[in-house]
């Protein structure tokens, strides 16, 4: 078994979205963002084959963000180290019936009767359920299975930008039978598929790799769809999310700053306004440390 270098350093909150931005735009391999619980610190970490391409790496990474910690600590570890080194970070989670509860904790964390149970190990996926946005979107999926409890089964959930899955399952888990689920990449549905292994008391979802210009089988499918993806995305593809809503159904967006909420909720209502006229639309908005969702639902004029 082959050896990596981790480097890992904690950063200041100003960073962070300055990085995490940074990331995605790069669609980096190597480097992350980690938090543990909401009150704990930020840590930037990178995986890297050797120490020549960490230390080039880091370098670069220095010219476009100067104000990045001094000292990196430097961590030899195996692939196994790496696989796992994200587990310590991740914690059972329940809100009301539903429980999140990781793989490797299965055999000793038990939820009680009657719970909605998803097992979950995110690997290289987004999505362990540890983050804020993925818990907005879950009291979200939970909301709207509370009032519609008695004909969930017939609803059609849309998880657009799956991650490892999380979302999808908890839906299967809540009772949705027509389940579809779709994220851009190719190692995420690989995640979302082993852990539909794992959850073999569930219906299985449809997980597929597609984009957001390209995931949404028809117009107007949609009777729920969750959306946590990064603000830009979201601003950008706003049209298919949009059209892709019946027209009672519920659109829920996460993975949004809170001093971008209402850029986003004036830029979605503006696409509502546009697109779907002949409808009106309620708006919500939660808060969950420094992250927002925006819920916007759909009834006839």
């Amino acid at each position: 078994m082959s050896n990596q270098i981790e480097l890992r350093s904690k950063i200041d909150d100003e960073l962070v979205e300055m990085l995490e931005d940074y990331f995605l735009e790069t669609e980096s391999v190597h480097w992350g963002i980690i938090q543990g619980e909401i009150q704990d610190p930020y840590y930037i970490f990178g995986i890297f084959p050797n120490l020549k391409t960490a230390t080039e790496a880091l370098k670069r990474l220095r010219r476009e963000f100067p104000n990045l910690p001094n000292k990196f600590e430097k961590t030899i570890i195996t692939d196994a180290d790496w696989q796992n080194a994200y587990k310590k970070f991740v914690k059972p989670w329940n809100d009301r019936q539903l429980y999140w509860i990781p793989l490797w904790e299965r055999s000793f964390s038990e939820a009680p009767g009657g719970s909605a149970v998803v097992y979950i190990d995110a690997g290289m996926a987004f999505g362990t359920g540890a983050h804020e946005t993925t818990r907005l979107c879950a009291r979200r999926l939970l909301d709207y299975y509370d009032n519609h409890s008695g004909a969930i089964s017939s609803h059609s959930l849309i998880d657009a930008g799956c991650g490892s899955g999380v979302l999808a399952l908890s839906g299967a888990a809540l009772g949705f039978q027509n389940v579809y689920a779709f994220d851009f990449d190719p190692e995420a549905i690989l995640v979302c598929q082993t852990n539909c292994t794992e959850n073999a008391h569930l219906d299985p979802p449809d997980f597929t790799v597609a984009e957001l210009s390209n995931g949404f089988k028809s117009d107007a499918q949609g009777d729920l769809i969750l959306a946590n993806i990064h603000t830009e995305v979201l601003i950008h593809h706003s049209p298919y999310l949009v059209n892709s809503l019946k027209n009672s159904g519920t659109l829920v967006l996460s993975g949004i700053l809170t001093k971008e909420l209402d850029q986003v909720c004036r830029h979605y209502s503006e696409q509502f306004a546009s697109y779907r006229s002949n409808l009106n639309i309620c708006v919500d908005s939660r808060v969950d440390g420094e992250w927002g969702d925006l819920q916007f639902t759909l009834s006839k004029a």
